[in-house]
């Protein structure tokens, strides 16, 4: 059965990616091998050969101070080779410790027995030396030469069968590189035959082809003049081809997408056109009325400081109505800022002021976080007191009864717009949900049955036009934030939007 070209494509490409990982895998063990063999020669063999070289040296050191007591009987000498005794005792135990090859151990046996007989004779030595003796002693003192030399003879055998030991592991390693070398040769043979392979299929079944059709692709774009440079690179002539397509359908659908949005806004704006008109002759002329009466009364009765005070909340409230249909019948023109230096502190406290009996009906708690007064800044309080009061109202009623909305005041450094203002007002209700989050700004979209769905765009637009703009998110511990943020003209921390 034939394979297709892609799976010979696919073959060819498994063999060469299984070669590369087999060749891959035997140097990591082999690395891993060599660092094994060159930690065991390190800690062991090494070691071995320098605890033989100790018991030599120590064995050595303890020659001749059994003469020297001899000669002038001082009692030095023996203190210095006891020193010697412990310190050859020592790399015996040493040598014991490290020396795991056949015949290290036996080897250190018969030293050990052979030095104990040989300290237990020099002792003797010693005791005819001390009691005058000297003829015995010395007689004795020539008899243990002999065995002096077997252990020194045994010392240099234990360090040889290490050396050779040593010998043993270097021969291994190097055999070990003879065959890693091998398999890293096979393994060039094999990914180069492979490779070849695959080249040779790519050519054939793939790169011919893509030649052919980059050749007639040419020859059409020649036709249409949209190309006349020789073709060096079919991939890149097909890839040319391709963008330009691809480039082509990108902007036909962004033509598509604004001609829809553009006739979508067309059709709200139309919509709107028409509201705004029925309600200039609907609300305006009875609000001037109202406004009116409620000015002759003022004047015409005689009113203690609270009832004013309601006169006084009423008719703010009328102009609050009057406000809104402004901005109802302005929606479909930009508005048109008249601003003056005003510190936005002084605008959230007439929002609040505003709404003060509103939520304090409602049994909403409002808490206003403010270090210190915002800088003044060009801005048009009118049409920024009624983004403050969409917003609390909005939060208000999110909230039902009780709460909390919590009023932050800060500025700062934020990107992109660098010095800034900003506002948080957060209110820890239900919040938004997330498939709605995106669209609560879009115009006619409301979640409240008697909402027009105008207040959060003509928000977020008066704010665009301020230079600034209006974001929402969740809060951290449930509700909504919505962030407002102003353009500065002072430097601060940065600030998190």
């Amino acid at each position: 059965m034939l394979l297709s070209l892609r799976h010979r494509i696919l073959a060819l490409l498994i063999a060469i990616v299984s070669v590369n990982m087999l060749g891959a895998g035997v140097t990591l063990w082999y690395t891993q091998r060599s660092q094994a063999l060159q930690s065991g020669i390190i800690d062991m063999e090494v070691g071995a050969m320098n605890a033989a070289y100790g018991l030599t040296s120590e064995l050595l050191s303890q020659r001749g101070y059994t003469t020297y007591f001899f000669l002038n009987n001082d009692p030095a000498w023996l203190t210095q080779l006891e020193v010697h005794h412990k310190a050859f005792q020592q790399e015996l135990e040493r040598a014991r410790n490290v020396s795991v090859i056949p015949g290290g151990r036996e080897i250190l046996n018969e030293v050990e027995s052979q030095y104990i007989r040989y300290v237990y004779a020099r002792e003797q030595v010693i005791n005819h030396y001390k009691n005058d003796r000297r003829e015995d002693g010395a007689r004795l003192h020539w008899s243990i030469r002999e065995r002096f030399h077997n252990i020194l003879a045994l010392c240099d055998q234990f360090r040889k069968l290490h050396e050779e030991s040593i010998r043993a592991q270097r021969q291994a390693y190097l055999n070990q590189s003879r065959l890693l070398v091998a398999l890293a040769v096979a393994g060039i043979l094999l990914s180069t035959l492979a490779g070849a392979w695959l080249g040779l299929v790519m050519l054939r079944k793939v790169l011919n082809p893509i030649r052919d059709m980059a050749a007639q692709t040419r020859e059409s774009l020649l036709h249409t003049a949209e190309i006349a440079a020789p073709m060096e690179n079919e991939v890149e002539a097909l890839g040319d081809k391709l963008r330009i397509l691809i480039s082509d359908v990108g902007d036909v659908q962004k033509q598509l997408d604004a001609s829809r949005e553009s006739l979508m806004q067309s059709e709200k704006l139309a919509l709107v056109g028409k509201l705004a008109a029925g309600v200039a002759h609907s609300i305006r002329n009875p609000l001037t009325s109202v406004k009116m009466r409620l000015f002759s009364l003022e004047r015409s009765l005689e009113l203690d400081e609270h009832q004013r005070e309601d006169f006084e909340v009423v008719s703010e409230e009328i102009s609050h109505v009057e406000s809104i249909v402004k901005n109802f019948l302005e929606f479909a023109r930009r508005p048109k800022l008249r601003p003056r230096k005003q510190s936005p502190s002084d605008v959230v406290d007439m929002a609040l002021k505003l709404l003060r009996h509103r939520l304090e009906s409602s049994g909403t708690e409002v808490v206003l976080n403010r270090a210190e007064r915002l800088p003044e800044l060009p801005l048009d309080a009118d049409q920024l007191k009624e983004v403050f009061v969409n917003l609390l109202i909005n939060a208000c009623d999110a909230l039902v009864t009780g709460g909390r909305i919590t009023v932050t005041e800060e500025t700062g450094l934020m990107d992109p717009m660098g010095e800034v203002v900003v506002i948080r007002i957060a209110d820890n209700g239900p919040g938004i949900p997330a498939d709605i989050m995106d669209r609560i700004f879009d115009p006619f979209f409301s979640t409240k049955e008697e909402g027009s769905g105008l207040g959060l765009a003509i928000a977020r637009r008066v704010m665009e036009e301020h230079g600034g703009w209006l974001h929402v998110r969740s809060g951290e511990e449930g509700g909504a934030v919505f962030v407002i943020a102003l353009p500065g003209n002072r430097r601060s921390t940065w600030l998190r939007s």
